[in-house]
């Protein structure tokens, strides 16, 4: 990677593929001395923020990493070639079965930028109607409806953890989209 901006000298740089990420290692060079800096490298991402009529769509979704359900929003990877608006529409589809008449973008976010690249583009969609899910084999996904009320008070009661999705809530809030 070319990093036009970067202050730190890299003498070394071993890369690693490792199923859907990539961990990188770089040596620095700072007044002589050597430091190592580990980060991972993740694909683009979208989170969106569902919502139909006046009803706000969240998804229940098993996640492996904490052996935990959680209540979250629709996200995922940007497939190679794909707009990140083209992957919040198949996404949402994918993982809840609606359908978005209107997509607002709500920004850019970065997930954890000292160990990670991870970047988010948040959306904000107001749906129309259903079709069929198109889980991957891997996604044990629940959908929900629940009114902005109960939203607020699982966010409140800690209840709902997806920061992104927080971040995206109370931005949508902002601009008067709930």
């Amino acid at each position: 990677m070319n990093r036009i901006n970067s202050p730190y000298k890299v003498i070394n740089s071993e890369v690693h593929n490792i199923g859907r990420v990539t961990v990188v290692k770089d040596t620095f060079l700072i007044d002589g001395k050597e430091y190592p800096y580990t980060y991972v490298i993740n694909k683009d991402s979208v989170c969106i923020i569902p919502v139909i009529e006046d009803q706000v769509v969240v998804i229940e979704q098993y996640r492996y990493t904490l052996d935990k359900w959680l209540l979250e929003f629709p996200a995922g990877a940007v497939d190679d070639g794909e707009s990140s608006e083209e992957a919040a529409k198949r996404e949402l589809k994918e993982e809840t079965g609606y359908i978005s008449e209107e997509l607002i973008y709500l920004g850019e976010y970065y997930m954890n930028q000292g160990i990670s690249s991870a970047k988010c583009d948040l959306f904000f969609a107001r749906c129309t109607h259903k079709e069929q899910t198109a889980l991957e084999r891997t996604e044990f996904i629940r959908t929900k409806l629940i009114s902005a009320e109960q939203f607020e008070k699982l966010v409140y009661h800690n209840d709902f953890k997806l920061l992104i999705g927080i971040v995206g809530w109370n931005k949508a809030k902002y601009m008067g989209l709930v």
